[in-house]
Parts: C-alpha cells; structure tokens; sequence
C-alpha cells in the first residue's frame, strides 16, 4: 500500500496535466514534493534524481498528445539545473516551474488541436452541406468520436452542430430564392432537403416565413 501511494499521486499529476487543469495540477505537484521530502531523508541526490526522473516522465507522457515540451538537449539543461541546487525549497521551485510549464504548453496544444478541428468540421460542412450529412459523418471526418465532437463543437462555436447546419442551408436557400428560375423544391434539393415540405417547415420555422412567401417578398 505504501509503494502504490506515489505511483497514484504520479498519476494523478499526469491526468490533470493532460486536461489541462493548471490549478489541480500544481496543487498534485505540492503534494508530491512535500511526499518525496518527507521521505527522502536527508538525501540531496535522491531528491534531485526522483525529480529530475518525474520531469522526463511527465514529459514523455504528454508527448503521446503530440506535446513537444521537452528534447534530449533541453534534459540535458534540466540535469544541469537541478544538480546545483542543494536545498530542498530551490528544488521545489524548481520542480514546480517545469510542472507549471509543461501545463501552459498542454493548455495552448489543446486550444489549438480544438481550433484546427472545428476549422476542418466547418470546411467540410461548408462543402457538403448540400448532402445528407450527420454529425457521425462529420466527426469521422475530424476523426475523434461523435460524442467529444459534439460537446467541442458547443464549445468552440457556441452552437449546436445542428443548427450551424440548418443556419448554413437557410441562408444558401435565401440567395438561390433570388433566382427566378429556380423551384422551391429545386432549391430544397440543392441546399440538402429532398422533401420540399420539410424544407418549406424548416425555412419558415428559422425565418418566420415559407420560402414561397419568402420568395414572393423579393419579386
């Protein structure tokens, strides 16, 4: 019981590090100093080493993310830095900074994993809108599952996948109802909906009219 007690505070830090939580991150990286203080007794160097061994380890496991935080080059510096202090308060700091860096990193890859995601799902909305698409069709696209995709997607967009679906073929619907040449079902059909009575509930449900009087309302 007493070895598995760090090896669940290691993986507790690393979780929370991987979600990007910086606030319970450094409060698990406290914790776990003070734990390898208290056990450490006295020995400068098991401390330095343990870790000097934590931070390579955190590295390496938030680089399955695709996180690049640390290098053999940069390990190098950490062994350096972490051999010239000699006090326990200096090492913590220490420790912490990286703890805190690695964290800032994770958050920014994060954001920006999300941000190139939902750039791809609108593109290929913006594309395929016109079709029969689902949100399954769009988060194989992204490749991650329809669930994850649907909660990012609230997020990032402040929307449903739904109604920036809907939105899109209404407002492509409205500039085609400017063509006279067009039928209210061909315009159905070219903006993703085969049945025009559907279309026709849909249309007045979002703008307050059918796209017949829409249409009439133009002209």
């Amino acid at each position: 019981c007493e070895q598995a007690h760090p090896m669940e505070m290691e993986k507790s830090l690393i979780n929370f590090i991987k979600k990007g939580d910086f606030a319970r991150a450094i409060s698990e990286a406290n914790d776990y100093f003070d734990w390898l203080t208290q056990y450490n007794q006295g020995e400068i160097i098991n401390l330095q080493t343990k870790v000097f061994e934590m931070i390579v380890h955190i590295e390496d496991e938030v680089q399955c993310l695709g996180i690049q935080s640390g290098s053999f080059k940069y390990r190098g510096d950490y062994l350096k830095e972490i051999i010239s202090y000699t006090e326990n308060e200096k090492i913590k700091i220490w420790f912490l900074e990286k703890v805190s860096e690695i964290c800032r990193n994770t958050i920014i890859n994060k954001e920006e994993q999300s941000n190139s995601i939902i750039i791809k799902a609108k593109s290929y909305i913006d594309q395929n809108y016109h079709k029969g698409i689902s949100l399954d069709d769009v988060s194989r696209e992204v490749d991650i599952s329809p669930y994850y995709f649907s909660k990012l997607f609230k997020e990032e967009t402040g929307e449903n996948f739904i109604y920036y679906l809907t939105n899109i073929r209404i407002e492509k619907a409205k500039k085609l109802l400017t063509n006279e040449a067009l039928s209210i079902k061909e315009i159905g059909i070219q903006v993703g909906y085969s049945d025009p009575n559907y279309f026709s509930r849909i249309f007045k449900k979002n703008v307050g009219q059918t796209p017949t009087e829409y249409k009439e309302g133009i002209f």
